[in-house]
This record gives structure tokens, sequence and C-alpha cells, in this order.
């Protein structure tokens, strides 16, 4: 597997192990208490496809529930997080199978060689352990896509990515050079469940 490698700088934010297992079960429980929560009341919270214009005060939304749980973790604060990642798009680093992806055509315009793949990358911490980074926006990454190219993927499909056993991935981490929100590969795996159950 490809390895997205953070900066030097960013090196000292390593995973405490003692509060990335606190973290877990708190957002287990409040995830629990969410899929409890009254149907409607939730049907009713379900977000809108937002017009273009509308995406980057969304973000910074979403970004300011998870600077508030970082800063004061507590269960509400963490369920304001959590029903806000169903649905929402995030851009994820890519590696790629071939070094130029990219062809040129006759008329100026370019296209994906034949065969070409694209991969989410992933980071590795100080310690080995191997996360899924999630973006809100480029604004937030510090460092360039390996291949040159973002992927864009909602919530759900980034679970996928990581319930995927052939994928190393512990978590995924959403803006990781920044908020640095870790949520652990159990939660994601009871999250993705819960979400089938809802669609039969």
């Amino acid at each position: 597997m490809a390895i997205f490698k953070k900066n030097k700088k960013e090196e000292t934010k390593k995973v405490s192990t003692q509060e990335d297992n606190e973290l877990k079960d708190e957002i287990s429980k409040a995830y629990d208490e969410i899929m409890s929560g009254n149907k409607e009341e939730k049907a009713e919270e379900q977000p809108q496809q937002a017009p273009k214009d509308d995406i980057a005060f969304e973000n910074e939304v979403f970004k300011s529930k998870v600077k508030a749980f970082k800063q004061e973790r507590n269960q509400q604060n963490l369920i304001a997080v959590l029903k806000m990642l169903s649905g929402r798009k995030f851009l994820l680093p890519s590696v790629c199978n071939v070094e130029d992806p990219f062809e040129k055509l006759e008329n100026g315009n370019v296209r994906l060689k034949e065969g070409t793949v694209f991969n989410p990358a992933f980071l590795t911490s100080s310690d080995k352990k191997v996360f899924l980074p999630i973006f809100t926006d480029e604004e937030s990454m510090v460092q360039k896509s390996p291949s040159g190219v973002l992927l864009k993927l909602n919530f759900e499909q980034c679970v996928t990515v990581v319930y995927d056993e052939k994928n190393p991935v512990e978590a995924v981490v959403i803006n990781p050079f920044t908020e640095n929100m870790i949520i652990g590969i159990d939660l994601l795996k009871m999250v993705f469940k819960e979400k089938k159950k809802e669609e039969k």
C-alpha cells in the first residue's frame, strides 16, 4: 500500500491509545442515542443537497462542530458532529497505479490512460498506526495528493474503505493537519451496519 506521509512538523501529533479508547466509548454511546431517537425528528434533520455557494459555509459549520468537540469532549458536542457526517462529502488524497495517468489528445484535451486506477492514500503515525485521511476542503490540506488527483466520497463510502479487510486502516481521521478528529474502526463498522439496517 502506498503511504501519504505527514510533514515532519505534524509528527508531534501522536495518537494516545487511552484517549482513542475513551473517544470510541463516547462515540459509541452517542451514536446509540442517535439511533434510538425519534425517527420522525431524525427524518426532518436529513440535509438536502446544498447549492455550491453554500458548501463552503456548511464546511465551516461542520469544522466548528468538530473544534467544539475537541475543546470540550462531551456527549452533546459529539452528537452534533455525528449528525452531520451522514452523506457529507469529503476529499481524499489518492495514489495511482501508473506514474503518469493522463494522456493528451490531438484536440488539446486530456484523458485517463486505459487501465488507470486511483485509490485512497493512507497516513501512518509515528507508532505505525494507519489512518484514512479525509478532508472537508482543500484549504485543510497542507500537502498535495500524491497522484495529483483528489477523490470525492461521502462518509459512508469512506467507511467502506476502512471496512475493507484488504486495507490496513485502523481509523478515519478528519482534517488530520488541523482539527485532527479520529474515529476508530470499531465504531465505523458499527455505523456502517446501522446504516444498512436503516435502508432495509
